[in-house]
């Protein structure tokens, strides 16, 4: 097994070259699936709309104002930020590289894997059509799920590296954090892309993306079947039998090289 992922990982690592492509950007806010990647956007432009008087984010994704890389160019009056789930080509967590061409300041939003995984579970769960501990296993070569443990330990490597390696351009936030003091983490990247929001814009961002607002505010276009928002409030530990998590544990002891703070042998204080 080890082999096989190591095989997938480099695989992809070296055929990913989505960031190499597009590095025209003020900041590029990366995110593991299911860590409130709408949640931040929403915030930050709601932020930005109220500082340079455009026109409040129209969906929860707020990709409007910050889309991905194929979306529209975003208001020439705001900052210009985009958002990916990509997992970094090597090169991007190379010193020589970074020498010979310019990337952006990278924000690295990630989660608790556990949390992450249920959550990403229950939203597709009718279309994985398998059972949670089928789903926790996963498929090394990242075919039949669009995340799962193999997915969240490649992302958690390759980001770990490039923030150890270039600290200054690379600002990690944490979910858990970001659910203590949304404000404050607001303040962290604002400073991080000086982006010159101001305390009130920033305060505003926070008020207007709650969960109620943010529920009132769903794209029609979302694919029918999909849990956009995670129905079963149980912790997420409980999701997992004593043999799961021994195979998460034992997983992440022999794979997982950058941890991001998150003790995976314990199982007290997971999300």
């Amino acid at each position: 097994m080890n082999l096989r992922f190591h095989y997938h990982r480099l695989r992809r690592d070296i055929s990913n070259f989505s960031l190499l492509r597009h590095r025209d950007y003020t900041g590029f806010l990366i995110s593991m699936h299911q860590s409130g990647t709408h949640w931040l956007k929403h915030m930050l432009a709601a932020a930005i709309a109220a500082r340079h008087e455009l026109p409040p984010p129209r969906y929860s994704h707020a990709n409007d104002i910050i889309g991905g890389v194929h979306d529209a160019i975003p208001p020439a009056r705001g900052p210009r930020l985009v958002s990916s789930h990509s997992i970094p080509h090597l090169l991007v967590a190379s010193r020589r590289f970074r020498k010979l061409v310019r990337l952006p300041p990278y924000v690295v939003l990630v989660r608790d894997m556990r949390g992450s995984l249920v959550a990403n579970y229950e939203k597709w769960k009718a279309h994985y059509a398998c059972s949670f501990g089928e789903f926790l296993r996963g498929d090394v070569s990242g075919r039949r799920f669009n995340n799962d443990l193999w997915w969240c330990i490649r992302f958690c490597n390759a980001w770990g590296r490039v923030a150890s390696r270039f600290p200054e351009q690379t600002l990690v936030v944490r979910y858990e954090d970001l659910q203590a003091d949304a404000l404050r983490e607001l303040g962290r990247i604002n400073d991080f892309w000086e982006l010159d929001l101001g305390s009130a814009a920033l305060a505003l961002g926070v008020s207007e993306s709650g969960k109620d607002v943010m529920a009132t505010k769903r794209d029609p276009d979302t694919p029918g079947g999909v849990n956009v928002v995670r129905r079963d409030d149980r912790p997420a530990r409980e999701w997992f039998s004593p043999a799961d998590r021994e195979f998460l544990a034992a997983t992440c002891r022999v794979l997982l090289r950058h941890d991001f703070g998150y003790d995976y042998r314990r199982w007290d204080t997971s999300s």
